[in-house]
């Protein structure tokens, strides 16, 4: 996901915190970290507690122990450049990138702050020209601005997967940029381990215990927990998923026809774009049974008839239904303009408005990202 969109992508009031250079604010105050309440509601919110604890947590200890392994996989590859090792790079990249598909819903309080974000860690496509200058000797600063499009995720994916395993396997021993490939290389990976540490240990109990503002924050004004997790929830379902992983490939951004652009998948190059997709519905399905949908239930909305609840949970499992028919790679999918593709494309469509409009009405919970794709 890149330039012309970037302030849709990382810009929600919600949000801010997440890119301070870039203007943006929310009733004039830019902090995403939700504030201690008063009151007697000392043990927070049971739905933010379960969410926080069983979900939240987790997940970015899981992103964690993915990264770190992936870092040490790619130390070891740089130390020995072979089809073995190359292998067991690749398959520790695939497992973290599958892990970070189950986080980036969380782009509020500790992600935002240290930079653990949608636009430092899933810019695609990937510009390989900056990567190829960067790796040749050029000045960088692996987690600079100027350098978003050449980090990340989308990065590793070009280096350790681009042209197919000879060509992979010469970038890293017979070239004459080899030294400065694996440099760069074990800077991307350093960089995601560090920051997913980072966030892993501010959410725990036993570092910085984000975890316990989150669940006291309670209610459903501006500033607390249940707007700041819906608003990144929402905006990373119809921004991120919507419009990047699937509308702009198959051609489709809102209202607008554009032409069909298969090398725009997430994962493009590793072809891991159905099994990210696939992990992300998990992902947005496993938040929401953990308590979402009892509050959506305790509201009796209805939705053409039907309980509220019932149809936002049935619409959750068709989607995963969909993202497990589309063809491998998504990219070759796209070329060859199958069906299942468009099908899967109207379900996020119909998620989207049951999210951000019905879900959100429900709960009293205003979205505060603006988009313009019609939504």
């Amino acid at each position: 996901m890149r330039s012309q969109k970037l302030a849709t992508v990382i810009v929600g009031s919600a949000l801010c915190a997440a890119v301070v250079l870039f203007s943006c604010s929310k009733s004039g105050n830019n902090d995403t970290t939700p504030p201690p309440t008063g009151g007697g509601n000392s043990g927070g919110d049971t739905v933010l507690v379960n969410l926080g604890t069983n979900v939240i947590l987790p997940a970015y200890q899981q992103l964690g122990t993915g990264t770190a392994a992936l870092d040490a996989a790619i130390t070891a590859f740089n130390a020995a450049p072979t089809a073995t090792t190359l292998t067991a790079a690749q398959n520790a990249f695939k497992t973290a990138y599958k892990n970070w598909a189950a986080i980036s819903e969380f782009e509020f309080g500790p992600a935002a702050d240290l930079f653990l974000t949608t636009h430092f860690t899933n810019s695609f496509p990937t510009d390989t020209a900056l990567i190829k200058s960067n790796t040749a000797g050029a000045t960088y600063a692996i987690d600079g601005l100027a350098n978003y499009a050449a980090q990340g995720f989308p990065a590793i994916d070009y280096l350790l997967f681009g042209n197919g395993n000879d060509a992979v396997l010469a970038r890293f021993t017979t070239s004459a940029n080899a030294a400065g490939a694996k440099q760069y290389l074990a800077a991307l990976s350093g960089s995601i381990k560090t920051k997913a540490a980072a966030v892993a240990t501010a959410w725990s109990p036993a570092g910085g215990n984000y975890l316990a503002r989150f669940t006291k924050a309670t209610g459903v004004d501006a500033g607390s927990s249940l707007s700041l997790l819906l608003n990144a929830y929402v905006l990373d379902f119809d921004v991120n998923l919507q419009n990047y992983k699937v509308g702009i490939p198959i051609g489709l951004y809102g209202p607008s026809m554009l032409p069909k652009a298969p090398t725009k998948v997430e994962g493009y190059y590793s072809g891991l774009s159905d099994q990210l997709l696939i992990a992300q519905a998990q992902a947005y399905q496993k938040i929401y049974l953990a308590g979402l949908n009892a509050k959506v239930a305790a509201t009796k909305a209805q939705n053409n008839g039907a309980s509220l609840n019932d149809v936002i949970t049935n619409q959750l499992t068709t989607l995963i239904t969909k993202f497990q028919a589309l063809p491998e790679p998504l990219s070759t999918g796209v070329s060859n303009n199958a069906s299942s593709i468009n099908d899967a494309y109207t379900e996020i469509r119909k998620m989207t408005v049951l999210l951000k409009v019905d879900m959100s009405s429900a709960l009293g919970i205003k979205i505060s990202f603006q988009d313009d794709d019609g939504d």
